[in-house]
């Protein structure tokens, strides 16, 4: 029995030292009993997301070209940024407290209701010309539930005795077509008249009143303008770029001598200028002009966090033909053209931006001058708070007038924004002629402030290259969005 017993273990232990291992399964998995639903079966993984710089599959540098050349603007206008930067600090105060304070809503948009259709808000501005200009402005937006809007303006002082108007618009009643009427009665009794075309400006008061048809000699002088306009146009949008405008205007007018008291009977303009070779002078004018204007306009902001009221980018292409036509015992009968170009760098996320403007404004069918076709207040002009920057309202007039401008702007506060800008321009009798007399040039510093949507003042000091200097308070960009049509 033992004997057996030992030869059995001997066989056991010989077999499991051949034998393949053997795997114990402790859990075997169970099978599932059918259910009646399909398996759901897993999403497919996600490719990771494109770059932002590749989302449109053209893959840019990471660094935009245009930051790469931002320290240009930086390195040349460093000294004169950081003179203006000392400068500026009050304001810059001023634009924060307004800021944080909400000092629009509190005072000037007080009197709007709770869906803002409607409200009143004093203006006052100034201009060293002419002085403080005060007004009002009472807006009804939304009239109808499309955004029509209706505007009534009235202001004193300054440019004007007085000057009232409205502005009625259909908004988006229409569709693409935008029809707007606009009516205004002016006084204005200091305006500005230095002769026609390109002369030096001379301070010593002429023997004899200056001929404006043969000699170029300027001199300053004033005279009074009573103006009645009524301006009606169509807007047709032809695509988000394109759009084409069709206006009118009708402008009654009587010129005479500056009734002004504070200045000497030497300065009006029956003293400087001999007025029968002034076409409208003594007649009066009664005229009406029709315009034609093509534009192509792609201006924008660059981002949402900024400022909605400051272009940072785009083109602006436009150009425009018109006539004008005299009405009664008129003799008006001229046709005008011309275009403009601006450009729009934004070379730090809408902080620092350039803009470029060339611009060009000529009559034809008359001499301006001898064939008493053009009133001379009709002519194209350069100088003011918008175009040649640095000269007196009015300074030159002339057949034609060409400017180009460049203006740097950088942004201070969420309100507020400053910036340098170089005017250079001239009046010309042709476009086809050669230039007569130097070119003219004016520079200066501006600040103007804004919220998100709405462009509230500019200030600007000017100067010129002949020693002018010119302040100006107004309400509206250098780069503004004015129609022509009853412009002057």
């Amino acid at each position: 029995m033992n004997r057996l017993l030992a030869l059995t273990l001997v066989l056991c232990a010989a077999r499991t030292a051949t034998a393949e291992p053997v795997v114990v399964v402790t859990d075997p998995p169970r099978r599932s009993e059918p259910t009646g639903v399909e398996p759901v079966p897993l999403p497919p993984p996600v490719e990771p997301a494109a770059k932002p710089d590749q989302v449109s599959g053209i893959a840019v540098d990471d660094e935009p070209r245009t930051s790469r050349a931002a320290w240009i603007p930086r390195a040349l206008l460093f000294v004169p940024r950081l003179v203006f930067w000392g400068a500026v600090q009050p304001v810059r105060g001023a634009a924060y407290v307004y800021e944080k304070y909400d000092l629009r809503n509190r005072f000037f948009e007080a009197t709007f209701t709770d869906d803002r259709r409607f409200g009143a808000y004093p203006v006052a501005g100034y201009n060293s010309n002419f002085g403080v200009t005060v007004g009002a402005r009472v807006l009804y937006k939304d009239i109808f539930g499309d955004a029509e809007r209706l505007e009534l303006a009235a202001d004193y002082g300054g440019e004007f005795l007085y000057a009232v108007g409205a502005t009625l618009t259909t908004g988006n009643r229409l569709g693409p077509v935008r029809l707007e009427l606009e009516s205004s009665i002016e006084r204005r009794p200091r305006d500005h008249f230095y002769g026609i075309g390109n002369g030096h400006e001379i301070a010593t008061p002429p023997e004899r009143p200056i001929d404006a048809r043969v000699d170029d000699t300027a001199i300053s002088s004033r005279f009074r303008q009573d103006l009645l306009r009524n301006v009606g146009s169509i807007r047709i949008k032809l695509s988000d770029a394109w759009k084409n405008r069709i206006s009118g205007a009708w402008m009654k007018r009587e010129l005479s001598r500056s009734p002004d008291t504070s200045m000497t009977d030497d300065k009006n303009i029956e003293a400087r200028y001999d007025t029968s070779s002034l076409v409208g002078y003594e007649t009066g004018i009664d005229n009406v002009y029709v315009e034609n204007e093509l534009s192509f306009d792609t201006r924008r902001p660059t981002t949402r966090f900024a400022t909605q009221t400051l272009d940072a980018t785009g083109w602006l292409v436009r150009g425009y033909v018109g006539m004008a036509r005299g009405v009664d015992n008129d003799p008006t009968r001229y046709y005008a053209y011309g275009g403009e170009i601006q450009r729009y760098f934004d070379l730090t996320d809408g902080t620092q931006i350039l803009a470029l403007r060339v611009m060009v404004d000529a009559v034809g069918g008359a001499d301006g001058r001898t064939d008493g076709r053009i009133p001379f207040v009709d002519l194209p002009r350069l100088g003011g708070s918008e175009y040649l920057r640095g000269y007196a309202t009015g300074r030159f007039r002339d057949r034609a007038v060409a400017l180009g401008t460049a203006e740097y702007q950088w942004g201070i506060s969420n309100n507020a924004s400053s910036y340098l800008f170089y005017d250079i321009g001239q009046p010309l009798a042709s476009l086809t002629e050669t230039p007569d007399g130097p070119i003219r040039m004016g520079f200066g510093v501006g600040l103007q402030f804004h919220t998100k949507n709405t462009f509230l003042a500019r200030g600007q000091l000017a100067f010129s290259r002949e020693g002018d200097i010119h302040f100006n308070l107004v309400f509206s960009p250098a780069f503004g969005r004015r129609e022509r049509a009853g412009r002057y």
